[in-house]
């Protein structure tokens, strides 16, 4: 077919781009609707979504440079937290998909593992996309399931520090295009602290000051459901809030991780760090190290593995390169501690067998570097 002067100018087709319209729109939409309900309940969201100081946080003794902090876009709490979910057997989630519409956690569906005490549970990324943090209990431990959809970085954190156990919220601010969390204060006076996901600890407020932290719950994994089914035919499912059901299905990030681009301020924590990818190539595969090395960009899926010498990097494509499609298995013992992975091209890996329980955090790589530079080597 032939062009003439009418169709020769570019189109802007959803392929080409056009679906960052569509996504910006989507977000602009889901705020007004937000705020509207907020009115019709006598509430007002609070943040603007572009200015820091409107979110309503004491960020006087705030502890990272402040050029690492943006506002989302969203107000507090536009992503609301989800309290003890209700669950559903692992056993059952097929004969329930069976009748119905919208599935729930299919075979390649993503979803964060978690063991505490032998109790065991999966949480959807389907679900963690429209809350980000679950307040839960496992194994009769109070826990955080957090998840940051812009790093794709999962941590899954006790809730007790200090002598309090605490609930946390979505801030609707970032540091390093990753998730900030606020402690939701019992007493209406008692002033909230903001938390860092990737940075482990509080980064403004009382907590801040007092110097807490947070304790990682090991065993965490990023896989894939049918990967997590099979090595934990036990396991419950957490279900997300009805209201949210149908927000599930509009929001995916598959094409921003896709796209590359990071879009809010990275600043690394520690500047002037030479950061580089951990492990040693020429342990793993000489011939394949250069090509994997090529391939790596600031969205590669990567592992933060934490052993007796620190953290330590893994590379998802170097997991997938040594077991090869569609999935298989994989030695880390590069790593210093024996671990067999089950890997799932692009979906994630899960731990089959290892020397130790590891704590684990799956994300991407550019965040990572941008919290623990001196750890990424």
């Amino acid at each position: 077919m032939s062009r003439t002067a009418s169709t020769s100018q570019t189109r802007l087709t959803f392929a080409a781009g056009g679906w960052v319209i569509a996504l910006a729109a989507l977000i602009v939409a889901a705020i007004i609707v937000f705020a509207l309900l907020g009115v019709m309940r006598g509430e007002k969201p609070i943040g603007d979504g572009r200015d820091v100081t409107t979110y309503g946080f004491d960020l006087t003794n705030f502890t990272l440079p402040r050029e690492s902090l943006a506002a989302s876009g969203n107000p507090r709490d536009f992503l609301r937290a989800l309290d003890l979910p209700e669950t559903r057997a692992g056993a059952e989630v097929a004969a329930h998909n069976a009748n119905e519409r919208m599935k729930y956690a299919v075979t390649t569906d993503r979803v964060i593992g978690v063991e505490v005490n032998g109790e065991v549970r999966a949480y959807p990324l389907q679900m963690m996309n429209v809350h980000e943090i679950v307040n839960d209990e496992l194994g009769g431990v109070p826990i955080a399931v957090t998840y940051s959809p812009l790093c794709d970085s999962a941590v899954v954190f006790d809730r007790r520090v200090g002598g309090r156990t605490l609930s946390f919220g979505v801030s609707g601010l970032l540091i390093n295009s990753n998730l900030v969390m606020y402690d939701r204060p019992i007493d209406p006076k008692d002033v909230p602290s903001l938390w860092s996901q990737l940075a482990f600890r509080a980064v403004a407020g009382p907590a801040a000051l007092r110097g807490e932290s947070l304790s990682i719950i090991a065993g965490v994994e990023v896989s894939t459901w049918a990967a997590w089914f099979r090595g934990y035919p036990q396991t419950t499912v957490a279900l997300a809030a009805d209201a949210d059901r149908r927000r599930m299905k509009e929001t995916d990030y598959e094409r921003y991780w896709a796209d590359g681009r990071v879009n809010y301020p990275v600043v690394p924590l520690q500047p002037g760090s030479d950061a580089q990818w951990s492990i040693p190539f020429a342990q793993i595969n000489p011939a394949s190290a250069p090509m994997i090395e090529a391939g790596m960009s600031e969205m590669t899926m990567v592992i933060a593995v934490e052993s007796e010498s620190g953290w330590k990097v893994l590379p998802q494509p170097i997991l997938q390169r040594l077991v090869g499609p569609p999935e298989g298995f994989a030695d880390s013992s590069v790593l210093g501690v024996r671990a067999l992975w089950r890997v799932v091209p692009q979906r994630g890996a899960t731990i089959e067998e290892s020397d130790a329980v590891l704590t684990t955090v799956p994300c991407r790589w550019f965040a990572w570097q941008a919290f623990h530079p001196f750890h990424s080597r």
